[in-house]
């Protein structure tokens, strides 16, 4: 009995080990529901356990086939399933996988660190809501149709460098506990979610390719965001970054945009480069509205071929734009309200539709092209801008100058602009102007210079460049306050003459705006000319001198009543020196209304000949206008 008992045991045992699929000694079972494993798949879990790097096509050669892993051997692989399979601390390495079918860990936890390279996945993907533990990495792979990482948590670093996804991406709200990397990584499918994504330390986007849209928004990462060289190509696909907070510096150095791009409300806490990157949707716009920049803005021959709007932007450091090119002709670039702490330095950019700085705030602002070749500019608009230190614009050509409202309360300086159309300073506020071989519109009526103000005004160091600032006012629209601003200035300095040439200048304008009025033609005459409205008083006194001396020609002291004249021994008798001082006073007393010196009512008219009295007339009437004008002309120099 006992003989027969031992030997059905050892056949038991005997069948036990030729029973197909059954565990040969050391393997590990398979879980339940997974069926017989493949020899792809038992060589993987013994290079597991090994911690060694399970490379499917060092193994077992190029043929697809004989690299076949399923999707649920993945799936119990990755999260235990396999009893008293112990994966080495290093992780899971498997290499030149292809999974044919779905792979579903979704709400899976994964307690191994995980590295898929080289692998494809020829179904669906599902990691939503998982959670890999420590490392996941799953470079050079490619997910052929979708794959689904929403709510993804990885408590290390995240790769999928030079990853493709030929299907939807969606990595919507993923955490991420360390870095992301998605360096080379190719999105050919219809969308690429990466909304509410949060990352502890950086992300990668250096050379990726996006061809039909990416999707940013409200992504927060701890590190930098790169994603220079990337290529977001799809025209019809919108890249967006709205809302996207990076605690470090935002790089989009070289990247190229085929469709609209938003980033809107975009915060970086170091730099925002975006040299040479390039924006070509021809209508749609890039959108950096909103956006908040702790250090600076770089924009080194960077395009834009749509529409560019900065509207709101914040930048605590400096704005940097040289050589960069906004081609889109149907509107200004839009700059408006920027608040830019430190310095802006726009240089040898151009504007195909011209730029609009509406409202902003600069520490300093610098707009200038080139000597050699001027851009042009169809339209500056600085209405409302405020800066504190100083303001350059040179080497430019401007269609319209718009600047109504600009405070600086530093020195302004133009120097080689020339403006055509129209140039508008309304109201505007300068500490200091200089302008240094400027162009003006040649219509007077596009020179708006109403209510500008300012400390200090020079067009040049030389003694006749002053008449190019009085040249300026006659060329602008009339406002007495902008002739009176410049004779302040110059009387101010010392420059009395300027100063007066300066007021006359606006005062004979005015005047001749109705030259043709009688009361006007007498202001030309006798006010102008005579007095230089009040200016010159000292013509008045020379011509008067004039008028004196030559009636001491025609006013003969042989004329003298002989009565009075009887006891004038001195002047009968006396020589040359003392006839001509008789003539002189008789001369002043007969020029002279109003006054008497005691000579002209001796002085007989009736003895007179007719070019005589015709003379005395005009030198009667001569003095009753010079006396006048001369005495209101000496009163205006004491008020």
């Amino acid at each position: 009995m006992g003989t027969w008992r031992a030997a059905v045991v050892s056949l038991m045992l005997l069948a036990g080990t030729l029973v197909p699929g059954g565990p040969a000694r050391g393997e590990v079972p398979p879980p339940a529901g997974l069926g017989e494993l493949s020899a792809a798949e038992r060589w993987v879990l013994e290079r597991v356990a090994a911690g060694q790097v399970a490379d499917l096509m060092e193994k077992f050669g190029a043929p697809e086939i004989g690299r076949r892993l399923r999707g649920r051997f993945l799936e119990a692989l990755l999260t235990g399933e396999f009893r008293g399979l112990h994966a080495h601390r290093a992780g899971i390495y498997i290499s030149q996988a292809v999974f044919t079918d779905a792979v579903s860990l979704e709400f899976a936890a994964v307690p191994d660190a995980v590295f898929l390279t080289d692998c494809r996945f020829q179904g669906p993907f599902n990691g939503a809501n998982s959670h890999f533990r420590t490392v996941l990495a799953m470079r050079r792979t490619v997910f052929e149709q979708a794959a689904n990482f929403h709510r993804l948590k990885v408590d290390a670093d995240a790769s999928f460098a030079e990853t493709v996804f030929r299907g939807p991406a969606d990595f919507g709200a993923a955490m991420l506990g360390g870095q992301f990397n998605l360096a080379g990584a190719r999105f050919a499918g219809p969308g690429a979610d990466f909304n509410g994504l949060e990352v502890r330390q950086g992300v990668s986007l250096r050379n990726a390719v996006f061809m039909k849209g990416v999707d940013f928004a409200g992504a927060a990462v701890g590190g930098e965001f790169n994603a220079a060289g990337a290529r977001f190509a799809g025209p019809d696909g919108q890249a967006v970054f709205n809302g996207l907070k990076a605690a470090r510096s935002v790089s989009f150095l070289n990247a190229a945009f085929a469709g609209p791009a938003d980033f809107g409300n975009l915060e970086a806490g170091g730099d925002l480069v975006l040299d040479g990157a390039r924006f070509d949707h021809p209508s749609r716009p890039a959108g950096f509205n909103g956006m908040k920049v702790a250090q600076n803005v770089s924009m080194e021959a960077t395009v834009f071929r749509g529409p560019a709007d900065f509207t709101m932007a914040s930048i605590a450091g400096l704005l940097t734009l040289h050589r960069s090119r906004f081609e889109y002709k149907e509107a200004p670039a839009k700059f408006y309200n920027v608040k830019v702490e430190q310095h802006a330095f726009i240089a040898e950019t151009r504007f195909a539709g011209g730029g609009s700085w509406l409202g902003s705030q600069f520490r300093h602002l610098m707009l200038a092209g080139s000597p050699a070749e001027p851009p042009g500019y169809p339209v500056v608009n600085l209405d409302g801008v405020i800066v504190e230190h100083s303001l350059v614009l040179g080497d430019i050509a401007i269609g319209s100058l718009q600047a109504t409202r600009l405070k600086v309360k530093g020195p302004v300086i133009f120097k080689n602009v020339k403006i055509a159309g129209k140039a508008d300073l309304r109201d505007s506020d300068l500490y200091s102007l200089k302008l240094i071989d400027v162009g003006w519109p040649s219509d007077p009526g596009e020179i708006w210079l109403e209510g500008l103000a300012y400390q200090s005004v020079s067009a040049g160091e030389g003694p006749e460049d002053w008449k190019r600032l009085l040249a300026w006012l006659d060329r602008s629209r009339l406002d007495s306050r902008n002739y009176n601003q410049l004779d302040t200035f110059f009387r101010r300095g010392g420059d009395i003459d300027r100063a007066d040439q300066v007021y006359i200048a606006g005062h004979r304008r005015e005047t001749l705006r109705q030259w043709w009025r009688p009361d006007k033609l007498a202001t030309l005459i006798f006010w102008d000319g005579l007095a230089g409205y009040g200016r010159k008083p000292s013509r008045t006194v020379w011509i008067a001198l004039m008028i004196v001396l030559v009636g001491t020609i025609f006013f003969d002291h042989e004329n003298f009543d002989p009565s009075f004249v009887g006891g004038w021994k001195w002047l009968l008798d006396g020589g040359r020196v003392k006839k001509a001082v008789v003539r002189f006073f008789l001369s002043l007393d007969e020029f002279l209304p109003g006054l008497d010196l005691g000579l002209a009512k001796l002085w007989r008219m009736n003895r007179i000949s007719f070019p005589t009295l015709l003379y005395y007339h005009f030198h009667k009437i001569a003095g009753w206008i010079l006396i006048p004008i001369g005495l209101a002309a000496v009163y205006s120099q004491f008020r």
